[in-house]
């Protein structure tokens, strides 16, 4: 048959209804090309005069193609709601059909019957749901499931729970995802390495309405699209994915907390209206520049780690901001920072920094880590008298000097540098871990650390210390 549906559609009036009716039929029972099986279908639909309820039935409950299926019911639902036999397929559907999108079609289309029975099948099903996989059963809001008054409509809160409870049924069970119920409602939906090639293969995702916290990391998706209408999102996770750009955001304004890293992309924007963000990981990722932050005003935590960024900018705003990670960068010099004065925890280790800088408004500092950079000597730290950690590891530092002031320091790192002297640690009274490892001290006594009385651990192993001093340190730590 070479004829096509739409010009069949098109032609009613010349070909006549019912050799009209009889075309599309054949079209929809020999046709192997799926597309123009839909097309038939739906014209069908339109033409027939609401008489063959057990063909589209057949098609509904046996057709192999599920979208055939899904436009039988479409077409049951418009024609023959007030059919008595409907109930009785829809109520076969939510028991015994093994298919979640039919089993929602089949609450949807009940909920749109206004019958007592139609109603009662919808409840009896969602109390058998929540027997099998709610385990507080005793709570107020399901409490008032079980003495629902039929004669009354279905409130829409009963609804989402049963649609929630379908797709928690679906999603466990056939998908391997893991699902977080409250009150019978989904707030959080994990589905990490679940091989998506899109947001939208997460079915019904759009239904979730009350979903917080939704896990999306290490999958195939190369565009974020499909989670605008999840205004409630406060966690969004879309590491290690493909994506090229951040995009179709400007909704989830309850959003907390966005995990973008390890993907590809390579600039910062359309984060305008996450005014409430406070935590935004963008680390291993292709970003040069720090741009487009302005609007972010809560953020407090900010990874921009193992990107391609040269120079600290376009910060000031951020003055909630307690943790900056800039670690695994190409920045050169240590400026840009003033604002940050409720900063805690700064990260620029394995750049390429020869000079520590523009730190003395960071009064709140707590840990400061530059380890592999270019640094030749400990300066600028006269203001950071809550440091409690320094790692300055693998530079170019010949002395160990500027730290008397740093009282509550507890951990220092200088292992592999040129450190030929075990001095300037005077005033460090709550140091506790001391890492000198890989440097050149050749002398060590216990006079060196005689005021350093919280120190337990101090690690000197290969350095070139001679036969007494090795004796001595080794009376005084069990570790080398």
């Amino acid at each position: 048959m070479e004829l096509n549906p739409d010009f069949i559609k098109e032609k009613l009036e010349q070909i006549g209804k019912k050799e009209n009716l009889a075309l599309l039929r054949e079209w929809i029972d020999s046709s192997s090309d799926s597309i123009i099986r839909q097309k038939a279908l739906k014209s069908y639909g339109i033409i027939e005069e609401g008489r063959n309820f057990k063909f589209f039935e057949q098609l509904f409950l046996s057709d192999e193609n599920l979208q055939i299926r899904l436009i039988a019911g479409q077409i049951l639902k418009e024609k023959y709601s007030n059919n008595k036999k409907l109930l009785s397929l829809l109520e076969y559907t939510l028991n015994k059909v093994d298919n979640v999108e039919l089993r929602l079609y089949a609450v949807r289309t009940l909920n749109s019957i206004n019958s007592v029975k139609a109603r009662k099948a919808v409840i009896e099903y969602l109390k058998n749901l929540i027997k099998n996989e709610i385990s507080d059963k005793n709570s107020n809001f399901l409490q008032e499931i079980y003495s629902f008054n039929l004669k009354d409509a279905i409130p829409e809160p009963f609804l989402e729970v049963c649609i929630n409870l379908i797709l928690n049924e679906f999603y466990t069970k056939k998908c391997g995802y893991h699902v977080t119920l409250r009150k019978g409602k989904m707030y959080a939906l994990n589905c990490e390495s679940s091989n998506l090639n899109k947001v939208s293969d997460i079915l019904e995702l759009k239904s979730l309405f009350n979903l917080e916290y939704l896990q999306l990391a290490r999958n195939k998706l190369e565009s974020i699209d499909g989670i605008q209408i999840l205004t409630k999102l406060r966690t969004l996770d879309l590491s290690y994915n493909k994506l090229g750009k951040i995009e179709n955001l400007e909704s989830l304004n309850n959003l907390e907390d966005l995990n973008l890293s390890n993907n590809k992309i390579r600039r910062i924007h359309n984060l305008d209206s996450l005014h409430h963000l406070k935590k935004l990981s963008l680390n291993n990722n292709e970003i040069k520049e720090i741009d487009n932050l302005t609007n972010l005003a809560k953020l407090e935590e900010l990874n921009l780690s193992h990107n391609n960024i040269s120079e600290i900018k376009n910060l000031d705003c951020l003055e909630q901001l307690n943790r900056l990670n800039l670690a695994f960068n190409q920045i050169k010099q240590m400026r840009g920072l003033n604002n940050l004065k409720n900063l805690m925890w700064l990260y620029l280790n394995d750049n390429k920094i020869n000079q520590i800088a523009g730190l003395s408004s960071l009064i709140k500092l707590k840990g400061l880590y530059l380890s592999n950079n270019l640094i030749g000597k400990i300066e600028a730290l006269d203001t950071q008298v809550n440091l409690k950690k320094i790692e300055l590891s693998n530079n170019r530092i010949n002395k160990i000097e500027g730290l008397k002031i740093l009282n509550n320091l507890q951990e220092l790192y200088l292992d592999n540098n040129n450190i030929k002297e075990l001095e300037g640690l005077e005033g460090l009274n709550n140091l506790i871990m001391l890492h000198l490892g890989r440097n050149q001290i050749s002398k060590f006594n216990n006079e060196n650390i005689e005021s350093l009385k919280s120190l337990n651990f101090l690690f000197l192993n290969e350095n070139p210390l001679d036969t007494q001093s090795w004796e001595q340190f080794k009376k005084r730590f069990k570790y080398p």
